[in-house]
């Protein structure tokens, strides 16, 4: 498809378009192991807690693609990467509908492989998008995450439990969990297809003599820890990723284990709660044009940590419209941050670095990705208590609360870590801890109230 002879305004709705479809049916992949892990522990005998092992692999290869995929992009073009990183979902989906458990770490491997399709695309529109439109673009690009747990949040239950008749087989099929993953995979499949009459446009700045180099990785990093703003950045990254892995890995589990939730009350809860994340993170894109991006951050890791500690106290007593309401709360605050992160991240980045930076910033993401389901699947597998985990994670987001309501540190990186430690042992900082800590307090206990009488027979 020659895009060249259309305007630069089709030519963004275009590259929007496409990259946010590719996202969601990114993330889609990323939700089907969450859904189908009791179906699996049922069926393979293990314990539901396997998750958090397949979260960490997943998560290690994450963090090596994201950091790793700045010189692929330049030699092969963001759109080419998109496609590679949709096959290697496949492939991944693939291995599941195969049945076979010593395969999995491999699957886990090829999905987090799949990673680099967030640099890819936010490399494409950074070259596209006009620099006053970048934060609200990016933030509508981003609602690809979503998209992709609403799609995936209806469709993935109702695979589950698909029955009909097969004249072919003279017999009645039940997909189950391993034909869902084969459904899953062609999917995706013929998402990646779809991209390929894009490619020649997108692509066409793409440099076949460049280097391919795994060293990119030490400077990538650098890059990132030595400019102080993107520092900060990184570790919003890390703290609201962290929310985020754990919810997206552990709340349909939370709903079906913990609190004996049928698979289509755990689906539509988890996809009622991501609609609501598609708005917000336009929301947050459209507001940064009006106020400071760090009071943003600073919010959202405030309002995340409460709905993290709010959902420690899920129980038998509580209504599903009431988990829904906590779930809404988690949605907005620490699971959409992506879009005015990527837009600050472009913003930051030197020129024609967007791709490699972005992915850098991305790695501390997927580092914490990698931790938290590990640690949670460890102390879910220790206690059988699916609150514990949270309650821990809602700890780094407070501390970025902290980071973004304080002007950026300019030392080094260790003069940084000493710096926050001091800070936050601080006079100051404790007596913001100690207000966030008693507002978040006060507010989850009303929230809490209002849900009870809300959602009161």
């Amino acid at each position: 498809m020659d895009l060249s002879r259309f305007g630069p305004t089709t030519i963004l709705a275009v590259a929007t378009t496409s990259m946010l479809t590719q996202q969601a049916f990114s993330y889609v992949c990323q939700i089907v192991m969450p859904i189908l892990a009791d179906r699996l522990a049922e069926e393979f005998a293990i314990s539901p807690a396997w998750l958090g092992l397949y979260l960490f692999l997943q998560n290690v290869m994450s963090i090596v693609a994201a950091i790793g995929c700045g010189s692929f992009i330049l030699r092969y073009g963001p759109l080419r990467v998109s496609q590679a990183a949709l096959i290697f979902m496949c492939g991944s989906m693939l291995i599941v509908a195969s049945g076979q458990l010593w395969l999995f770490p491999l699957g886990a491997l090829l999905l987090g492989a799949g990673s680099t399709s967030t640099p890819a695309s936010s490399h494409i529109l950074a070259r596209v998008c006009p620099p006053r439109l970048v934060a609200v673009i990016f933030s509508v690009k981003q609602t690809g995450v979503p998209v992709g747990s609403l799609i995936a949040g209806l469709l993935l239950p109702f695979l589950l439990g698909l029955v009909f008749y097969s004249a072919t087989l003279g017999t009645t099929v039940r997909l189950g969990p391993f034909g869902t993953a084969l459904a899953t995979a062609l999917i995706i499949l013929l998402v990646a297809a779809a991209l390929q009459p894009l490619r020649a446009y997108f692509d066409r700045e793409k440099d076949p003599n460049q280097k391919i180099s795994f060293g990119d990785l030490r400077s990538t990093l650098a890059m990132v820890l030595r400019n102080p703003n993107l520092r900060d950045i990184a570790f919003a990254a890390f703290a609201f990723g962290g929310l985020q892995s754990i919810f997206y890995g552990f709340f349909i589990l939370y709903l079906l284990d913990g609190l004996d939730y049928s698979e289509i009350e755990a689906g539509s809860a988890f996809a009622i709660s991501s609609f609501t994340a598609i708005w917000a993170r336009i929301l947050w894109g459209t507001l940064s044009g009006f106020a400071p991006p760090r009071w943003i951050f600073a919010g959202i890791g405030f309002f995340g940590a409460v709905a993290a500690l709010l959902m420690t106290q899920l129980d038998y007593t509580w209504t599903l419209n009431g988990i829904i309401a906590v779930a809404i709360l988690f949605n907005i605050t620490g699971l959409s941050w992506h879009g005015i992160l990527l837009a600050e991240t472009a913003r930051l980045a030197p020129e024609g670095q967007v791709g490699s930076v972005t992915g850098g910033v991305l790695s501390f993401t997927s580092l914490s990705m990698m931790v938290y389901p590990a640690l949670y699947g460890l102390i879910l597998a220790a206690t059988d208590s699916y609150a514990i985990g949270f309650a821990l994670a809602a700890i780094p987001a407070f501390a970025a609360c902290l980071i973004f309501l304080n002007p950026t540190y300019q030392g080094s990186w260790l003069g940084f870590c000493l710096g926050l430690c001091r800070r936050l042992a601080s006079i100051r900082a404790l007596a913001q801890g100690a207000v966030l800590l008693a507002l978040g307090t006060g507010g989850g206990l009303l929230f809490q109230a209002l849900a009870g009488l809300v959602t009161a027979p």
